[in-house]
């Protein structure tokens, strides 16, 4: 590979790129750069690279296309064992196969990685439903700047008693160790589904049907409202067998009396992945930011119109706007004209009074210097540094990239 070839991380420009090919050449690759003084970059699929802060030093970046594959799968108990750099979209090709899925469709779609997956946390609409990935998880292996590789959990669903290592790597962006498998429980395809999606006037009656479908609507796979594609809309997703989902769909129509669209099958899948795609956490533009809010679900709707009040104030210009009721999530896509370091720092501690938590996502490298982009400064601090202190002392594995620049 040519050194113009190479990736920069958050515009950090990366010196040289590695792929291993097993567990244990992951293991000494990362006891070397503890030794030597490097960092370490573990890179999946690259669609989520913008997530974190920008890392303090960028010496080696570690991709985990060499980790992928099914490494065991018994569809008879729904259990399956993957390499860390295996595509989602591979995966569940191998599964469909057999009537089965990993109900998952996160930011990154079909060509993020297993690993990468679990690093970052990232959920989709169908979170509503079935969880995150953290919820399917049952058995992990890691590799550490100690030189070990390390196994929790196996091939049982029900097989862990005390801490829940498993767990603790979910959503830990790679800073404690490198993935290099997981095993997971699998579930059986939805036999049909069908969409149903709506658009109004304006985002007031938008949120309260939406937040109306999340109280009266029990069956609902996804609910998701907000703006895209220049209007105002909410989409309830129906999976399972052919009479829950047409009894969900005539109490959802009973709500969304406005001008409403029913996609069945393969065109409600479609009309799904195009939505999938609006989450992504690649920018469109130079100057774009993308944003995640929290809330408790019953606020979704007061969040959702806050951003859209306050934003425009801020000098930004959203284009997508995406919110989970039933998550309490508002996902906002926007241009930040006149962007820099002091702006961004502003716009999210404005920002902030209106939600429990403030992550952003996306935004150019140079305005995210400084700032910590997970927003508030977890209660939990002390327990994760003093994890990473455990784990990774010299601090190899992605420095400065997580919440409170561990």
């Amino acid at each position: 590979m040519m050194i113009d070839d190479l990736p920069r991380i958050d515009g950090v420009p990366v010196t040289s790129m590695v792929t291993p090919g097993d567990a244990p050449a992951v293991a000494e690759l990362l006891a070397d750069a503890a030794n030597l003084g490097q960092s370490v970059i573990p890179v999946g699929g690259g669609t989520a690279l913008a997530l974190g802060n920008p890392p303090g030093s960028a010496d080696i970046a570690l991709s985990t296309r060499g980790l992928g594959g099914i490494i065991d799968y018994e569809p008879f108990d729904l259990v399956l064992s993957v390499g860390a750099g295996a595509r989602l979209g591979d995966v569940q090709a191998v599964l469909a196969e057999h009537g089965q899925t990993l109900p998952i469709d996160p930011p990154g779609g079909d060509d993020a990685t297993i690993g990468g997956l679990i690093a970052t946390a990232l959920t989709g609409p169908l979170r509503h439903s079935a969880g995150s990935l953290r919820d399917l998880l049952i058995g992990i292996s890691m590799a550490h700047p100690s030189g070990t590789v390390t196994k929790a959990g196996g091939m049982v669903v029900k097989n862990v008693s005390g801490f829940d290592l498993p767990r603790v790597y979910h959503g830990s962006l790679g800073t404690l160790g490198v993935i290099v498998s997981a095993n997971f429980k699998v579930l059986p395809l939805p036999r049909t589904e069908a969409t149903i999606v709506a658009r109004f006037a304006g985002i007031e009656e938008a949120m309260l049907a939406a937040t109306t479908i999340r109280t009266r609507v029990a069956n609902a796979a996804a609910i998701e409202s907000g703006w895209l594609d220049d209007e105002w809309f909410v989409a309830v997703r129906f999976t399972g067998r052919e009479p829950s989902v047409r009894n969900g769909l005539a109490a959802a129509t009973e709500v969304l009396v406005a001008d409403t669209a029913i996609f069945d099958r393969a065109d409600s899948a479609a009309w799904w992945k195009r939505y999938q795609a609006a989450l992504s956490l690649t920018a469109n533009d130079e100057d774009e930011v993308l944003i995640r809010c929290a809330v408790r679900p019953r606020t979704t709707a007061a969040l959702a119109l806050g951003l859209v009040a306050k934003l425009p104030v801020l000098g930004a210009t959203p284009s997508f706007l995406g919110a989970s009721v039933g998550l309490g999530a508002v996902l906002v896509r926007f241009q930040l004209h006149d962007g820099s370091a002091d702006r961004l720092a502003e716009l999210q501690m404005i920002l902030l009074g209106l939600a429990n938590n403030l992550t952003i996502l996306a935004a150019p490298p140079a305005w995210k210097a400084g700032l910590d982009v997970w927003g508030r400064t977890p209660e939990t601090l002390d327990l994760m540094q003093a994890m990473k202190e455990q784990f990774d002392p010299h601090r190899v594995l992605n420095p400065g990239r997580f919440a409170g620049f561990i």
